[in-house]
């Protein structure tokens, strides 16, 4: 029996761009902030994420916010009501940019965007610093002259 969270949109959404020409799913995680092997267990019903365990809100939150689609507040005004949809990385485009000086119109679109509600929700994710695993102890290795040329303790 699949978990209830792969018949939920958001996993449909993490599917199909798994599915695209190649595709790598290392790749896919980075974009998505998550480690390559939290996506393989999501896809593929196993750990945590299979038995119930672990919780797929964030991993799901993260995916309609990298993938999906908005309905743009300011381009929806401009169409006299009518839902203008982009996706995530149309509206990440317009909504982190430097501030265009070339067009007025640009302009109005990218201050409408820096107050609108999915703004923070299309940042682009922000590289983690490596963190090291732990320290191991390094033997120096020794040759056999070295050995005998050394002093007793």
């Amino acid at each position: 029996m699949k978990p209830s969270y792969m018949q939920q949109p958001w996993f449909a959404l993490l599917q199909e761009r798994t599915q695209r020409p190649r595709t790598v799913r290392a790749d896919l995680a980075r974009q998505l902030g998550i480690s390559a092997a939290a996506l393989s267990q999501v896809l593929n019903a196993s750990g945590c994420y299979g038995n119930g365990k672990a919780s797929t809100a964030h991993i799901a939150e993260k995916v309609i916010h990298t993938f999906g689609r908005y309905a743009c507040p300011h381009l929806t005004a401009e169409a006299a009501g009518d839902d203008q949809v982009i996706t995530a990385e149309q509206c990440r485009a317009f909504a982190h940019r430097d501030a265009p000086t070339s067009s007025p119109r640009e302009m109005q679109h990218w201050q409408a965007c820096r107050q609108c509600k999915h703004r923070e929700a299309s940042a682009p994710p922000v590289p983690r610093a490596l963190q090291p695993r732990g320290s191991r102890k390094v033997i120096p290795i020794t040759t056999a002259q070295e050995d005998s040329n050394a002093s007793p303790l």
